[in-house]
């Protein structure tokens, strides 16, 4: 008896085993092969659903600035590209040519046919600004990684550098989606010298970063040596703001890359997910003093728009005077020959060329506040600053007119400004800006 009951309890188990199993569904309703397929045609179908195209932030490789590319995918597997940058000699030009999607572990989409505006980037010689026999060692097949309607992130098969595909809105015309680059990219980079721009992460991690000019910023951290620690970070330029080769990690593990202009454009914010970070300008006391540290020459700019109709006045009669004695000039404020801050005069004649400075007292009463005083004249005065002083018509009641104590700004954004704006803290009618660009 107890041997049956045995057998039927046992019976009973495989049974209800045996339901549990023709239960369970099947997890894979397609083969392998199938799913790929099957992505790749949504892939294909998400690409050729924008019929004013996508936006590609193309890196050729990690360590190199970014390039702008657009393409618009059509169903007969016809692609448009359309460059604008250096290697297209800054002319916007466009090309047909052909892409595919292939499978290879995934959906790849692979441009199979030449086109010069992106297969340029892996010609292996010179002559795309790249070394002999690598080039800029680009790639022409990506791997699709994620998608979006609005966004598809590819990763580079050989170089495995990723980059975002966006779909471009309906209206925008290609040719001013380029003219937007450039404007983003005046700016924020000057064309002659580096930027004096700072990237602080969480209000307290701070990198100073240089070269922006070039597209692959230097980047050093506050305190660190420059030789050992500092880091190049290659970026593009888009039309939001920036955005690095790939994602820079801070001392603290945070990582940063995707920056967009903020509305005042005085600084760039990161709008990576839950991060604190932006990139801005030094304050311009701060510049001021780096330049005169540089022994730079912070020219006056003589026009209408950069100084008070006082001191154009005054600086009319002394291109008057230049004139009259057959020179060309400039006046600066300068650290001539480490002379201490001057008020520094450079003046041409054919090809002789004498140059003379008048020595002022800087003291800086605060960080937007400076007071100039002229040292007059001893025997240590440099010769030719006193012969135009003496001289030349006007000169003399430029000296007279700087002294006083100005507080100071900048003239257009803090990331790149072309100008220092000194305006009288007793007299608002009296003002003037010297370049920080030339």
């Amino acid at each position: 008896m107890k041997k049956t009951i045995s057998i039927l309890i046992g019976s009973l188990f495989l049974i209800s085993m045996s339901s549990c199993l023709f239960e369970e569904e099947n997890i894979f309703d397609e083969s392998a092969a199938q799913r790929v397929n099957t992505a790749m045609e949504e892939d294909f179908n998400l690409l050729t659903s924008a019929s004013n195209g996508w936006v590609l932030n193309y890196f050729p490789t990690s360590d190199k600035e970014g390039y702008t590319l657009l393409m618009n995918f059509n169903k007969d597997n016809t692609v448009t590209i359309a460059a604008k940058n250096n290697l297209t000699n800054n002319i916007y030009n466009s090309e047909v040519s052909l892409f595919e999607m292939i499978a290879d572990n995934g959906p790849v989409l692979t441009f199979n046919s030449y086109n010069e505006y992106l297969h340029g980037f892996s010609v292996p010689d010179e002559s795309h600004g790249g070394s002999q026999g690598k080039g800029l060692e680009g790639d022409y097949e990506f791997i699709i990684m994620e998608t979006s309607p609005d966004r598809i992130l590819l990763k580079g098969k050989k170089r495995g550098v990723k980059m975002d595909l966006r779909r471009l809105p309906e209206n925008q015309d290609w040719k001013e989606y380029f003219t937007s680059i450039e404007q983003m990219n005046t700016l924020l980079f000057r064309t002659n010298k580096p930027n004096a721009i700072i990237m602080t992460i969480d209000d307290t991690i701070r990198y100073n970063l240089d070269n922006g000019i070039s597209h692959i910023f230097a980047m050093l951290r506050t305190g660190g040596d420059a030789l050992m620690d500092t880091k190049q970070i290659p970026f593009i330029v888009t039309d939001y703001g920036i955005k690095f080769a790939k994602p820079f990690s801070s001392e603290s593990g945070k990582s940063v890359q995707t920056f967009k202009l903020s509305d005042d454009k005085n600084s760039l914010v990161c709008i990576d997910e839950n991060l604190n970070a932006k990139i801005e300008g030094i304050m311009p006391m701060n510049l001021y003093t780096a330049m005169m540290n540089l022994n730079a020459d912070m020219k006056f700019i003589h026009d209408s728009e950069d100084m008070s109709p006082s001191i154009k006045e005054v600086y009319d009669r002394i291109s008057v005077a230049m004139a009259d004695k057959g020179r060309k000039y400039y006046i600066s404020m300068s650290n001539y020959k480490n002379q201490g801050q001057s008020l520094f005069i450079n003046t041409t004649k054919g090809t002789s060329q004498t140059v003379g400075y008048l020595s002022f007292s800087i003291v800086q009463n605060n960080n937007s506040e400076i007071a100039f005083s002229f040292n007059g004249f001893n025997a240590q005065t440099d010769r030719n600053g006193k012969n135009f002083y003496d001289t030349y018509n006007g000169i003399a009641d430029l000296v007279r007119l700087l002294e006083g104590t100005y507080t100071i700004s900048y003239k257009g954004c803090y990331l790149n400004p072309s100008a220092i704006h000194f305006v009288s803290t007793s007299d608002n009618n009296k003002w003037f800006n010297l370049s920080v660009t030339d």
